[in-house]
Order: structure tokens, then sequence, then C-alpha cells
């Protein structure tokens, strides 16, 4: 028994600390709020995507043609090209569901918009 209480109490404090500094506010889902912080993160992910295309390329083009080393990153540089276009429909995706969910809260719960 006294085990169990010596585990509960580091997390009970764990816990509460989170609480305190804000870890722990809000759990329903996404929000209007967190919009702006996704669109951040993606873009930021998008932007980190454009400098390593450009770095492979750059660093591809001091490289013999047809060696291994040429043809590997060639084919990685066109692999994460070939993954851009779904940022767009990423985006789409995180932007409706969160339009969705709050209409279905709103609605459901016959509050206003």
């Amino acid at each position: 028994m006294d085990s169990k209480n010596i585990l509960r109490k580091p997390l009970a404090e764990h816990l509460e600390h989170k609480r305190e500094i804000g870890l722990m506010r809000d759990k329903r889902g996404m929000t209007i709020g967190d919009i702006y912080r996704t669109m951040l993160v993606i873009a930021l992910v998008a932007i980190l995507i454009a400098v390593v295309l450009l770095v492979l390329d750059k660093f591809g083009d001091q490289m013999d043609n047809g060696s291994l080393a040429k043809n590997a990153t060639t084919d990685i540089a066109q692999q994460i090209a070939d993954f851009v276009p779904w940022i767009g429909i990423i985006l789409l995706i995180i932007a409706a569901a969160i339009v969705i969910g709050i209409l279905v809260k709103n609605l459901a719960g016959g509050q206003r918009v």
C-alpha cells in the first residue's frame, strides 16, 4: 500500500505542475485559435523542405554524373519533391476538420456560432 502512495504523490505533483504552467488547460481538440499555430508549423516544414531540396541540388551538382552518390542524391531529392504537393492537401484537411468540429460543437449544443 505504501508503494502505491509513493508513486501517486509524484504523479499528482507532476500533473499539478502541468496545470500551473498551462499544459493541461483545454484538451477538447483544435479550435480557431489553433489554426495560426498549425499553419506556422506547416509553413516551417515547407521552408525546411525547400532548404533541404536546395542543399541536395547544390550537393548533387558537385558529384560525378552516373556515380552512386549522385544517383542517391537525385533519388532523395525526387522523393522529397513528390511529397511537397501533399502539404496543401494536409492544410486543407486540417482547416476543414477545425471548421467542421466548431460547427458540430456549436450546432449540436444549441449555441450560436
